[in-house]
């Protein structure tokens, strides 16, 4: 049995059992293919919440081992087009979400009231996303849309500031701030009680993902022009001065190739970033440490994903770095040294149904990623 977290004198999130993850087995599927699943984030340990392409949210309560998977209990309407990003707020009150209708939503993580509704599980159509580009695929003789009953719930906030599609998201660790960007090259600094701006500036190319320090003193952005035909002159890694805007280090030079996540270390002493460029064949998936003061690289991880990798996410343990690719792979870095402990899945090499995000709940336990067939996998990362 799954110990019952850090309140459990048996649970030991630097135990052997949950660093060397020999056990970690996908043990939930929850199938979502009305469209490809965008994006997904942990609300506490015992909640899911995914987004897709076509606007929707929808949160799962997470069933007891063994049990079968669940329906979702709550759909999230508001948005008009697809979503990038989802997280949650450091006090596990707030889901944040932003995408491609400009705006970014503030929704209530508790609450379990509102107006019934439904949603689509399944719509007939498969979607397959290929080499970047999202084809429709109609069955032929589709079967009936399944649909699950849910409480709808609507925003509590949203903000408008942002010209085009939004890519970047990131809160600042004790939840006061957050940052996003766009395509149109802006970088927002937020006020997250009142909503406010409190500093805006341009980078130097579009933000496909972007980070703010534990410290709150720093913004990484990765951008990239998405060209057809990739030029390393359409991509750049950059720090920014979180209040001022002003340049701190431009590593474009180093890492000349489109990054497609960048995140710090909760205790600020490691900077992650994959590569997510998907127009080179073959190993274009490469994952670096960086010097989070300099941007330096001090490290390649290797073997790289295929094709791209699409997220990363540190353990809560501070030893382990997790990320995700283009290949159907989660791959599991140890930070002391960069040696890759386990693949977690079987790699693909085509150009289809990869995983797009992943998150990691704060015990450490389980990890869930956003899978292009249209579903969320729930992995358990310890013994059960």
């Amino acid at each position: 049995m799954m110990s019952d977290g850090p309140g459990d004198p048996s649970y030991n999130l630097n135990s052997t059992t949950m660093n060397d993850f020999a056990d970690a087995k996908v043990i939930l599927t929850l199938p979502w293919n009305s469209d490809v699943v965008s994006a997904v984030a942990f609300i506490g340990n015992d909640k899911v919440a995914a987004a897709n392409r076509r606007g929707d949210i929808l949160i799962w309560n997470l069933p007891a081992p063994g049990d079968k998977s669940p329906d979702p209990v709550r759909r999230l309407v508001g948005h008009t087009r697809a979503i990038n990003c989802l997280l949650l707020s450091p006090d596990g009150k707030t889901l944040i979400s932003a995408g491609n209708d400009r705006t970014v939503k503030f929704w209530d993580a508790a609450l379990t009231t509102g107006e019934p509704g439904q949603a689509v599980l399944n719509d007939g159509v498969v979607r397959k996303d290929q080499g970047g580009t999202m084809g429709l695929n109609k069955i032929s003789d589709p079967p009936p849309p399944v649909t699950a009953n849910v409480v709808v719930q609507k925003p509590l906030r949203e903000l408008t500031a942002h010209q085009d599609w939004i890519w970047g998201l990131a809160l600042s660790r004790d939840g006061k701030t957050f940052v996003t960007g766009d395509d149109s090259r802006e970088v927002i600094v937020w006020d997250a009680q009142t909503g406010a701006q409190q500093h805006r500036w341009k980078t130097k190319l579009w933000v496909r993902a972007l980070d703010i320090s534990p410290d709150g003193k720093t913004v990484v952005t990765a951008e990239n022009f998405p060209q057809l035909k990739f030029s390393e002159k359409d991509a750049g890694v950059r720090g920014w001065d979180a209040e001022s805007g002003e340049l701190k280090f431009d590593v474009s030079e180093e890492l000349k190739l489109g990054m497609a996540a960048v995140r710090f270390s909760d205790d600020g002493k490691h900077l992650a970033i994959c590569q997510g460029n998907i127009d080179r064949e073959g190993e274009a998936g490469k994952v670096f440490l960086l010097d989070p003061q300099t941007g330096k690289t001090l490290r390649e991880l290797k073997p790289p994903h295929f094709r791209g990798a699409t997220d990363l996410a540190f353990h809560p343990d501070g030893q382990h770095l997790f990320t995700s690719g283009r290949d159907r792979l989660v791959k599991i870095w140890r930070l002391s040294d960069g040696e890759l402990v386990r693949d977690l899945g079987e790699q693909n090499k085509g150009q289809s149904e990869p995983l797009y995000a992943i998150s990691i709940t704060p015990d450490g336990k389980l990890l869930a990623a956003a899978d292009g067939t249209g579903q969320i996998l729930i992995y358990s990362l310890m013994a059960t």
